[in-house]
Protein backbone atom coordinates (compact mmCIF):
# COMPACT_ATOMS: atom_id res chain seq x y z
CA UNK A 1 0.00 0.00 0.00
CA UNK A 2 2.93 2.50 0.68
CA UNK A 3 4.56 1.75 -2.50
CA UNK A 4 1.52 3.10 -4.53
CA UNK A 5 0.68 5.53 -2.15
CA UNK A 6 3.71 7.18 -3.16
CA UNK A 7 3.61 6.61 -6.94
CA UNK A 8 -0.20 8.30 -6.66
CA UNK A 9 1.86 11.01 -4.98
CA UNK A 10 4.50 11.78 -7.81
CA UNK A 11 1.70 11.71 -10.47
CA UNK A 12 -0.09 13.92 -8.59
CA UNK A 13 3.44 16.10 -8.38
CA UNK A 14 3.95 15.58 -12.24
CA UNK A 15 0.50 17.13 -12.87
CA UNK A 16 0.60 19.91 -10.45
CA UNK A 17 3.83 20.70 -12.07
CA UNK A 18 2.31 20.71 -16.01
CA UNK A 19 -0.23 22.63 -14.93
CA UNK A 20 2.26 25.01 -13.76
CA UNK A 21 4.13 25.08 -16.66
CA UNK A 22 0.76 25.30 -18.87
CA UNK A 23 -0.01 28.54 -16.56
CA UNK A 24 3.02 30.06 -17.62
CA UNK A 25 2.48 29.58 -20.91
CA UNK A 26 -0.88 31.23 -21.24
CA UNK A 27 0.62 33.79 -19.04
CA UNK A 28 3.32 34.68 -21.78
CA UNK A 29 0.79 34.38 -24.17
CA UNK A 30 -1.49 36.75 -23.02
CA UNK A 31 1.89 39.10 -22.50
CA UNK A 32 2.70 38.48 -26.31
CA UNK A 33 -0.67 38.82 -27.68
CA UNK A 34 -1.59 42.57 -27.26
CA UNK A 35 2.36 43.47 -28.24
CA UNK A 36 1.25 41.34 -31.77
CA UNK A 37 -1.75 43.75 -32.35
CA UNK A 38 -0.09 46.73 -31.03
CA UNK A 39 2.50 46.33 -33.46
CA UNK A 40 -0.66 45.47 -36.52
CA UNK A 41 -2.58 48.55 -35.10
CA UNK A 42 0.83 50.67 -35.91
CA UNK A 43 1.53 48.67 -39.29
CA UNK A 44 -2.41 49.88 -40.33
CA UNK A 45 -1.32 53.12 -38.98
CA UNK A 46 1.77 53.72 -41.04
CA UNK A 47 -0.71 52.30 -44.08
CA UNK A 48 -2.88 55.03 -43.45
CA UNK A 49 -0.54 57.95 -43.18
CA UNK A 50 0.93 56.44 -46.33
CA UNK A 51 -2.09 56.80 -48.08
CA UNK A 52 -3.01 60.27 -46.89
CA UNK A 53 0.41 61.36 -47.55
CA UNK A 54 -0.07 60.20 -51.50
CA UNK A 55 -3.04 61.67 -51.46
CA UNK A 56 -1.40 65.25 -50.26
CA UNK A 57 0.50 64.06 -52.81
CA UNK A 58 -1.80 64.15 -55.52
CA UNK A 59 -3.47 66.72 -54.27
CA UNK A 60 -1.03 69.41 -54.51
CA UNK A 61 0.06 68.15 -58.02
CA UNK A 62 -3.68 68.15 -59.31
CA UNK A 63 -2.94 72.25 -57.33
CA UNK A 64 0.32 72.74 -59.15
CA UNK A 65 -1.44 71.31 -62.64
CA UNK A 66 -4.56 73.64 -62.46
CA UNK A 67 -2.41 76.66 -61.12
CA UNK A 68 -0.33 76.08 -64.57
CA UNK A 69 -3.29 75.91 -66.73
CA UNK A 70 -4.64 78.70 -65.45
CA UNK A 71 -1.61 80.99 -65.58
CA UNK A 72 -2.32 82.20 -69.41
CA UNK A 73 -3.79 85.70 -69.75
CA UNK A 74 -7.66 86.00 -70.75
CA UNK A 75 -6.76 88.28 -73.60
CA UNK A 76 -3.67 91.26 -74.52
CA UNK A 77 -5.85 93.73 -72.13
CA UNK A 78 -4.98 91.71 -69.04
CA UNK A 79 -1.56 91.37 -70.14
CA UNK A 80 -1.21 95.21 -70.89
CA UNK A 81 -2.76 95.91 -67.48
CA UNK A 82 -0.18 93.25 -66.01
CA UNK A 83 2.81 95.97 -67.13
CA UNK A 84 3.89 93.84 -70.65
CA UNK A 85 4.78 96.19 -73.07
CA UNK A 86 6.26 94.29 -75.98
CA UNK A 87 3.89 93.51 -79.10
CA UNK A 88 4.08 90.05 -80.38
CA UNK A 89 2.23 86.54 -80.31
CA UNK A 90 1.25 85.35 -77.15
CA UNK A 91 -0.50 82.26 -75.93
CA UNK A 92 -4.35 83.27 -73.90
CA UNK A 93 -7.19 81.46 -72.67
CA UNK A 94 -10.16 83.51 -72.34
CA UNK A 95 -12.90 82.28 -69.57
CA UNK A 96 -14.03 78.73 -70.28
CA UNK A 97 -12.36 78.46 -73.75
CA UNK A 98 -8.67 76.43 -74.55
CA UNK A 99 -5.56 78.28 -74.64
CA UNK A 100 -4.66 79.74 -78.48
CA UNK A 101 -2.75 81.73 -80.06
CA UNK A 102 -3.33 85.57 -80.71
CA UNK A 103 -0.67 88.65 -81.83
CA UNK A 104 -1.21 91.23 -79.18
CA UNK A 105 -0.81 94.88 -79.92
CA UNK A 106 0.79 96.44 -76.65
CA UNK A 107 1.82 99.80 -77.74
CA UNK A 108 2.35 102.31 -74.73
CA UNK A 109 -0.89 104.12 -73.70
CA UNK A 110 -3.14 101.68 -76.13
CA UNK A 111 -4.38 99.88 -73.43
CA UNK A 112 -3.67 96.32 -74.73
CA UNK A 113 -5.73 95.12 -78.38
CA UNK A 114 -5.78 91.56 -80.01
CA UNK A 115 -5.45 92.03 -83.85
CA UNK A 116 -7.97 89.47 -85.57
CA UNK A 117 -6.80 90.45 -88.75
CA UNK A 118 -4.26 91.95 -91.01
CA UNK A 119 -3.58 92.90 -94.74
CA UNK A 120 0.21 93.76 -95.26
CA UNK A 121 1.93 92.21 -98.13
CA UNK A 122 -0.97 89.68 -99.96
CA UNK A 123 1.11 86.77 -98.37
CA UNK A 124 -1.73 84.84 -98.01
CA UNK A 125 -4.84 84.48 -99.92
CA UNK A 126 -8.32 85.56 -98.09
CA UNK A 127 -10.41 83.59 -101.04
CA UNK A 128 -11.34 81.09 -97.98
CA UNK A 129 -14.09 78.88 -97.58
CA UNK A 130 -16.47 78.85 -93.62
CA UNK A 131 -14.36 76.27 -92.22
CA UNK A 132 -11.10 78.16 -93.06
CA UNK A 133 -12.74 81.31 -91.68
CA UNK A 134 -14.05 80.19 -88.56
CA UNK A 135 -10.66 78.35 -87.53
CA UNK A 136 -8.35 81.02 -88.90
CA UNK A 137 -5.56 81.28 -91.48
CA UNK A 138 -2.34 82.69 -92.04
CA UNK A 139 0.79 83.89 -90.51
CA UNK A 140 0.96 85.68 -87.24
CA UNK A 141 4.29 87.58 -88.59
CA UNK A 142 2.51 88.84 -91.43
CA UNK A 143 -1.40 88.46 -92.84
CA UNK A 144 -3.30 86.42 -90.92
CA UNK A 145 -7.21 85.86 -89.94
CA UNK A 146 -7.37 85.04 -86.55
CA UNK A 147 -10.91 82.52 -86.71
CA UNK A 148 -14.19 83.51 -85.75
CA UNK A 149 -14.43 80.91 -83.42
CA UNK A 150 -11.46 82.45 -81.25
CA UNK A 151 -12.99 86.00 -81.87
CA UNK A 152 -16.39 84.97 -80.45
CA UNK A 153 -14.57 82.99 -77.45
CA UNK A 154 -12.58 86.65 -76.69
CA UNK A 155 -15.63 88.72 -76.78
CA UNK A 156 -18.23 86.79 -74.95
CA UNK A 157 -17.81 88.58 -71.68
CA UNK A 158 -18.67 92.18 -71.38
CA UNK A 159 -18.66 94.90 -74.17
CA UNK A 160 -15.78 95.08 -76.68
CA UNK A 161 -14.58 98.15 -79.31
CA UNK A 162 -13.47 97.18 -82.58
CA UNK A 163 -10.93 99.38 -84.44
CA UNK A 164 -10.12 99.21 -88.28
CA UNK A 165 -7.06 101.18 -89.46
CA UNK A 166 -6.54 101.82 -93.12
CA UNK A 167 -3.87 102.89 -95.33
CA UNK A 168 -4.39 103.79 -98.87
CA UNK A 169 -0.98 103.94 -101.62
CA UNK A 170 -0.50 107.54 -101.04
CA UNK A 171 0.35 107.06 -97.69
CA UNK A 172 -2.91 108.39 -96.09
CA UNK A 173 -4.35 106.38 -93.25
CA UNK A 174 -8.06 106.42 -92.00
CA UNK A 175 -9.75 104.46 -88.54
CA UNK A 176 -13.02 103.55 -87.40
CA UNK A 177 -13.99 102.19 -84.39
CA UNK A 178 -17.38 100.87 -82.84
CA UNK A 179 -19.18 99.17 -80.52
CA UNK A 180 -19.76 95.42 -81.29
CA UNK A 181 -21.25 91.59 -80.10
CA UNK A 182 -20.35 88.40 -82.09
CA UNK A 183 -22.60 85.80 -82.07
CA UNK A 184 -21.46 81.75 -82.31
CA UNK A 185 -21.40 79.61 -85.30
CA UNK A 186 -25.31 78.93 -84.52
CA UNK A 187 -26.06 82.55 -85.53
CA UNK A 188 -23.75 82.30 -88.46
CA UNK A 189 -21.18 84.30 -86.42
CA UNK A 190 -23.80 87.45 -86.75
CA UNK A 191 -21.83 90.90 -85.50
CA UNK A 192 -24.10 93.46 -83.80
CA UNK A 193 -23.57 96.88 -84.32
CA UNK A 194 -24.05 98.44 -80.76
CA UNK A 195 -23.66 102.30 -81.52
CA UNK A 196 -22.87 104.71 -84.37
CA UNK A 197 -19.19 104.25 -86.45
CA UNK A 198 -16.92 106.53 -84.78
CA UNK A 199 -13.95 107.88 -87.14
CA UNK A 200 -13.65 110.84 -90.18
CA UNK A 201 -15.47 108.36 -92.25
CA UNK A 202 -19.06 107.66 -92.76
CA UNK A 203 -20.28 103.76 -91.85
CA UNK A 204 -19.91 101.81 -94.88
CA UNK A 205 -21.19 99.01 -92.97
CA UNK A 206 -25.11 99.50 -93.86
CA UNK A 207 -28.09 100.80 -91.80
CA UNK A 208 -28.63 97.13 -90.14
CA UNK A 209 -27.73 96.38 -86.73
CA UNK A 210 -26.91 92.63 -87.71
CA UNK A 211 -24.97 90.86 -89.92
CA UNK A 212 -24.15 87.26 -90.54
CA UNK A 213 -20.87 86.27 -91.94
CA UNK A 214 -20.95 84.99 -95.29
CA UNK A 215 -18.23 83.00 -97.33
CA UNK A 216 -18.92 81.47 -101.11
CA UNK A 217 -19.67 78.15 -99.19
CA UNK A 218 -22.13 79.69 -97.01
CA UNK A 219 -24.12 82.56 -98.32
CA UNK A 220 -25.49 84.76 -95.61
CA UNK A 221 -25.42 87.81 -96.62
CA UNK A 222 -28.45 90.75 -97.55
CA UNK A 223 -28.54 90.25 -100.96
CA UNK A 224 -31.25 88.14 -102.00
CA UNK A 225 -30.19 87.52 -106.03
CA UNK A 226 -26.30 87.24 -105.16
CA UNK A 227 -23.48 85.52 -103.33
CA UNK A 228 -21.24 88.81 -102.56
CA UNK A 229 -18.57 86.18 -101.31
CA UNK A 230 -18.43 84.75 -104.60
CA UNK A 231 -19.46 87.99 -106.52
CA UNK A 232 -16.56 89.86 -104.72
CA UNK A 233 -14.12 87.43 -102.70
CA UNK A 234 -13.33 86.44 -99.24
CA UNK A 235 -15.57 85.92 -96.39
CA UNK A 236 -16.89 89.19 -94.74
CA UNK A 237 -20.28 90.47 -93.22
CA UNK A 238 -21.54 91.44 -96.04
CA UNK A 239 -24.99 93.47 -96.25
CA UNK A 240 -25.25 93.86 -99.77
CA UNK A 241 -22.50 93.58 -101.87
CA UNK A 242 -21.24 97.15 -102.44
CA UNK A 243 -20.30 98.89 -99.35
CA UNK A 244 -17.20 96.61 -97.80
CA UNK A 245 -14.81 94.03 -98.18
CA UNK A 246 -11.88 93.93 -96.02
CA UNK A 247 -10.92 90.55 -97.08
CA UNK A 248 -10.78 91.16 -100.77
CA UNK A 249 -8.33 89.99 -103.07
CA UNK A 250 -4.77 92.05 -102.12
CA UNK A 251 -3.39 94.22 -105.17
CA UNK A 252 0.23 95.16 -104.93
CA UNK A 253 -1.02 97.55 -107.60
CA UNK A 254 -4.41 98.98 -108.55
CA UNK A 255 -5.68 97.02 -111.52
CA UNK A 256 -6.75 98.96 -114.89
CA UNK A 257 -10.16 96.16 -115.38
CA UNK A 258 -12.98 97.52 -113.09
CA UNK A 259 -14.26 94.56 -112.51
CA UNK A 260 -11.25 93.68 -111.00
CA UNK A 261 -10.97 96.23 -109.08
CA UNK A 262 -14.50 95.31 -107.20
CA UNK A 263 -12.95 92.53 -105.83
CA UNK A 264 -10.40 94.13 -103.56
CA UNK A 265 -10.14 95.57 -100.42
CA UNK A 266 -12.42 98.65 -100.13
CA UNK A 267 -14.50 100.60 -97.79
CA UNK A 268 -17.04 102.54 -99.93
CA UNK A 269 -16.97 105.36 -98.04
CA UNK A 270 -12.92 106.42 -98.06
CA UNK A 271 -11.71 105.93 -101.79
CA UNK A 272 -14.94 103.98 -103.37
CA UNK A 273 -15.48 100.74 -103.72
CA UNK A 274 -13.17 100.47 -106.93
CA UNK A 275 -10.10 101.69 -104.97
CA UNK A 276 -8.59 98.69 -103.41
CA UNK A 277 -6.69 99.69 -100.26
CA UNK A 278 -2.97 98.75 -99.40
CA UNK A 279 -3.70 97.72 -96.14
CA UNK A 280 -5.89 97.23 -93.32
CA UNK A 281 -6.04 95.96 -89.29
CA UNK A 282 -8.92 94.83 -87.21
CA UNK A 283 -8.13 94.87 -83.62
CA UNK A 284 -10.31 94.13 -80.30
CA UNK A 285 -10.33 95.50 -76.95
CA UNK A 286 -12.94 95.27 -73.80
CA UNK A 287 -14.74 98.17 -72.78
CA UNK A 288 -14.28 98.40 -69.25
CA UNK A 289 -17.03 99.28 -66.87
CA UNK A 290 -17.58 103.56 -66.48
CA UNK A 291 -15.11 103.92 -69.04
CA UNK A 292 -15.77 106.31 -71.90
CA UNK A 293 -16.04 103.72 -75.14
Amino acid sequence: MEELFQKLKQQQYRMDKQNLQIKSLQSKVNMLLPMHIKENETQTLRWKNSVVRSADRAANHSRAQTSEASKFPTGCHQLFREGERSSGVFQIQPPGSKTFRVFCDLTPGSGGWTVIQRRWDGSVDFDQLWEAYRNGFGNMSGDFWLGLDKIHQVVQEGMFRLVIEMQDWEGNSQLVQFLFRLGGEDTAYTLSLLGPVLGELENAMGDFPQLPFSTRDQDHDLKGDANCAKHLSGGWWFSTCGHVNLNGKYFRSIPRQRHERKQGIFWKTWKGRYYPLKSTTMKIQPVEPGVEP
